[in-house]
Order: C-alpha cells, then structure tokens, then sequence
C-alpha cells in the first residue's frame, strides 16, 4: 500500500465516523462532517479514475456491488429534481426543498467509500456511541444536572439535548437495534448485562422521559422485532400484543402521557370546530393530510412540483401559512413528484428491504428493523428529509449494507 493510498485509507474512515458522531450532536456539526465526506468521494473517485488509466491495480471499488434500491433511489430524486420544471413553488423554496430530498445522497456517497474498502463495524459504533452520549445527557438533565452541551430549544422537563422529541427517540430506538443485533461483537466487559442496560434505558427514556408518540411507537416495533427474533415460532403471534398492552401500561401509569393524549385529543377537537388558527401537533397532521389528498387529486401523474406542497396546502383551503410539509413523508412525495415520484420512492424502500436478503443475519434484521421504524414514523413526519435524522437513517443503512457476509443464522 502506498503512503498515499494509506492517508485516503484513512480519510475515507474519518470522514464516516465523524458523520456518525455528528448526526447525534446537532446540525452544525452534521454540515461540517458532509462537507469532509464529500472531500474524501471525491479524491476516492480520482484515485479509482487513475486506477483505471494504469491497469496495474485492482479497482478498490470493484468488491462488493451497488444494490438495486440505490438505483431506484437515484431515479426517484432524479424525478423530484425534474419536477422543478413545473413546480408552482418560488424558484427559492424550490431549491431549498430539492435540498433537503438531497439529503439521500449521503446513502451512495457512504456506501461507495465503504465499498471501497472502509470498514463499516466502526462506523456502526460511532452511530452507538453518538447515541450512547445523547442518552446518558438525557439522563443527567433528569436528575438536575446543568449540560452546557444541551442546546435543544425544548424545555429542560423534557430532557431532550440537541434535537426535539421527534428526532431523539427515534435515533434512541435506532441505536438500540444495533446495540441488539450486534450483541455479541461489543467489546466491553460483562457485554450481556452492558447490552439489557442499554436496552432499559433507552426504553425507560423513550417511554417515560422524552415522550414523543412517533418516537414511543417506533420503540415498541422495535421491541416487537427484538422479541420475534429470540421467542420460539408459536409464541411469536403473540408479540402483537406487545404496543397495545404497552401503550396501556403507559397511558395508565404516566401523567405526563396522559396530558400528551389529552393534548392531542384537544387538537382534534380545534380541528372539528373550524378552521386551525395555529399549528398544533396532530389537529395540524389530519387538516394537512385531508388537504394532500386533495392536492393530489388535482395533478395525480407528475404532482405540484418539488417545494409545492405549501402553495398545494393553502390553495385547497389550509389556513397554516407556515406550514412546510404534511408531516408524512409518502403524502409529501405524491404531491409534490405525483404517483410517478411516489412509486419510486416506494419502490426504493421495497428493494432496500428485499437487498437485505443478501446480508449476514445480524445486518439483515438490523437493516429491516430500521427500515420499518423509518417507514412507521414517516407516516407521522417525514424522517428522511429532518437534519440529523435524515442521515442517520442513510448512514446506518450503508453500513449495514456494507456489513462484511457472515454466515447466515437460520
């Protein structure tokens, strides 16, 4: 290996570890880490170029092949970015929409430096360790302790560090997969009882402390996955059982979910007395996603256009100025990018899913696990377009997907 190949060796990990520490610390640093990443897919496609034109070395890109759902995922921004040609939005909303759909690109750009030869377990544990830290703030802010490091504009009761409580339960969940599935490759002594405590932790959190309903239901489908996967084959129908006696359990026994639930239902019933005045959290999303439908109907094959959605809103009678999506990833795309968008959207997520069949057991459930926390909570928000969350989704998928082959468990 050559000193030069030796420093991009490097840089091609350091950009994807910094990127997996950055998506838990704040939007800043996310920036910063995409930049470095985009740095190093950059001098790794000159390497492979000069690589070529010699003819003397193997092609370091060349092991592992692209998966079919990133084919379908380029052909789905590509549409969007098409869309900008009848797009009824200003040409500003317009370019900064189609820049947030960009965020996707951190999915390629991860995998390609991973195919390259980067390994991907170390980016994995950056993603752990990024949430580990978040975790553990979120603890000390439940006991009174001041962080300096907690910028989150939520209130302290929360206890919320960087994000919202959206974002940082959700992230909480995914963290927790990948603690599961790779249980028995963390370095670190009495691993068993490190891997329950991770486990109670961040479910004690996520269900008690930070409160987010989208965040609580993707905690208890991924621990419905966690449990499929260890009980024996009859007892796994039962597992279903598990959010609805959960979410009583909850609801029953917690004040502060009970005034989330009542919040909501008070949302509801603004909603039902006329036209919302303000943004509220779940009135909003039924006025929004009645008013989607609407829009779709309109322009059904190729939609508004990308950045529409609010011109979309309000022409069919929305009265939140504001608003800036319907908080629903899949109503977003069909009236913005119509039913062509849609499906290939769609269809990047039906082959990410079937692209895990290939994976060693433990990057296989991992990934399918977390692509039906991302597909559960995008009916709610829309997950892949948020700073933060957007790339640890795509960061987590490249890695699991690059996970080196293991033979499978049956």
């Amino acid at each position: 290996m050559s000193h030069g190949s030796g420093k991009l060796d490097r840089l091609r990990l350091y950009s994807l570890c910094f990127l997996a520490l950055s998506v838990s610390l704040g939007v800043a640093l996310v920036s910063l880490a995409k930049l470095m990443l985009l740095i190093a897919v950059l001098l790794q496609g000159l390497s492979d170029v000069r690589q070529r034109h010699r003819a003397t070395a193997p092609n370091s890109a060349g092991t592992l092949a692209w998966p079919s759902s990133l084919w379908w995922g380029a052909a789905a921004l590509l549409w969007m970015g098409l869309s900008m040609a009848w797009s009824s939005a200003p040409a500003d909303a317009a370019w900064l929409s189609l820049s947030r759909h960009a965020r996707w690109l951190v999915l390629p750009a991860a995998f390609y430096l991973l195919r390259a030869g980067t390994p991907a377990w170390p980016v994995l544990q950056c993603l752990v360790a990024g949430q580990l830290f978040v975790l553990l703030s979120s603890w000390l802010m439940v006991l009174g302790t001041p962080l300096p490091w907690a910028i989150s504009v939520m209130s302290p009761d929360n206890a919320v560090v960087f994000a919202s409580t959206i974002e940082q339960p959700i992230t909480s969940t995914l963290m927790m997969l990948v603690v599961w599935y790779f249980r028995d490759q963390w370095p670190v002594p009495h691993r068993r009882f490190a891997v329950w405590a991770v486990l109670a932790l961040t479910s004690a959190n996520v269900l008690l402390v930070v409160t987010g309903r989208t965040g609580q239901m993707a905690l208890l489908l991924a621990w419905v996955f966690i449990l499929v996967g260890v009980l024996p084959r009859r007892y796994r129908w039962g597992v279903l059982l598990l959010p609805v006696l959960v979410a009583m359990g909850v609801g029953l026994g917690s004040e502060r979910m009970q005034q989330r639930w009542l919040k909501a239902s008070s949302d509801v019933m603004a909603l039902q007395q006329g036209p919302l005045k303000e943004e509220n959290s779940f009135g909003f999303r039924i006025d929004a996603w009645e008013k989607s439908v609407q829009a779709l109907t309109e322009k059904p094959i190729v939609g508004h256009g990308v950045g529409a959605w609010p011109q979309a809103y309000v022409a069919q009678g929305g009265t939140i100025s504001k608003a800036t999506d319907p908080h629903q990833q899949f109503l977003l795309w069909a009236v913005e990018s119509g039913t062509v968008g849609a499906a290939l959207f769609v269809g990047f997520l039906v082959l990410l899913w079937r692209n895990a069949q290939r994976l060693a057991w433990t990057a296989r459930w991992g990934l399918r696990s977390v692509l039906a926390i991302e597909v559960l909570t995008g009916l709610a928000n829309s997950t892949l377009l948020g700073a933060g969350i957007g790339e640890f989704f795509l960061l987590l998928w490249a890695g699991l997907l690059a996970y080196p082959s293991q033979p499978a468990k049956a």
